[in-house]
């Protein structure tokens, strides 16, 4: 009696496993059977090649008759895949509701191939002005000059609560041509100096600064030369001449000064940044 109820369980247990396996099979489509059994076949294949190497027939034969077992089972998975693809099509899915058009989106603009900084792609920024001086009595002075514009090293502009490009330096040449306060012919060129401090836009509404200026004489060996200077205020702005770099003028108070000659008083000058 136990013997034939151990039967039974074992029976019950390998049928388990049987229907198992068969409904694992009948799961897959003709094609995953087909792909399937190619990498099966590519397997045996492999290891028909390695027994004979080792000269084991035996084995040889065995993975042979599987080999033909498998192939006889592809020939039956591919009229299935035949059949499966005479089928006729599935019906189309329900109407779905209409959803809205998507938005537009502007196009991102083509960034542009970076030119060369300034004229001669030097990059090096600069000032040219002219403007006049006026004298003592009825006098008056053409003056000018050409400088290069340096960055603040010592970062002065933080220090006092401004932005850190608040501070600019500027080195060049400058002349002056005309009459000195004493009505006398004074005609110089000078190497000058400047220090300038940007001002916020929220106090004047516009781009504005105020600089200093140290100046010396070099043209000319008599009489000496002597130090002189000036004070200015200017405001700056794109004037539409086409160079990319801001226009300027700029009011004052300075004197150009030799050892007995001196060119002094109130000054107004025009000028234009330009980036080499």
């Amino acid at each position: 009696m136990k013997k034939i109820i151990s039967s039974v369980v074992l029976l019950a247990f390998v049928l388990v496993l049987l229907g198992t396996s068969l409904a694992y099979a009948d799961s897959r489509s003709p094609a995953q059977k087909l792909t399937a059994g190619n990498k099966y076949l590519k397997s045996l294949d492999t290891k028909i090649k390695l027994y004979r190497k080792q000269r084991n027939l035996k084995m040889v034969k065995t993975i042979q008759l599987q080999k033909k077992a498998t192939i006889k089972r592809m020939k039956v998975w591919k009229a299935e895949a035949a059949a499966a693809r005479m089928a006729p099509p599935p019906p189309p899915p329900p109407p779905r509701r209409a959803t809205p058009p998507p938005r537009r989106v502007a196009p991102k603009p083509v960034p542009k191939k970076a030119q060369p900084d300034g004229l001669f792609g030097l990059g090096i920024r600069t000032t040219i002005d002219t403007g006049y001086i006026t004298g003592g009595g009825k006098t008056a002075s053409l003056i000018g000059g050409w400088a290069m514009i340096m960055d603040d090293a010592m970062a002065l502009g933080p220090m006092m609560g401004m932005a850190e490009d608040a501070v600019k330096y500027k080195v060049g040449l400058g002349g002056t041509y005309g009459k000195d306060y004493s009505d006398n012919s004074f005609n110089a060129i000078l190497v000058t100096f400047d220090g300038i401090l940007h001002l916020p836009e929220e106090w004047t509404g516009m781009q504005s600064y105020v600089g200093g200026q140290v100046n010396y004489p070099v043209y000319k060996s008599d009489p000496a030369g002597a130090p002189g200077g000036a004070v200015y205020y200017g405001i700056q702005g794109d004037a539409g001449i086409g160079l990319d770099s801001p226009s300027y003028a700029e009011v004052g108070y300075g004197a150009a000064r030799r050892e007995g000659y001196s060119s002094k008083g109130f000054f107004v000058k025009v000028g234009q940044h330009i980036v080499l």
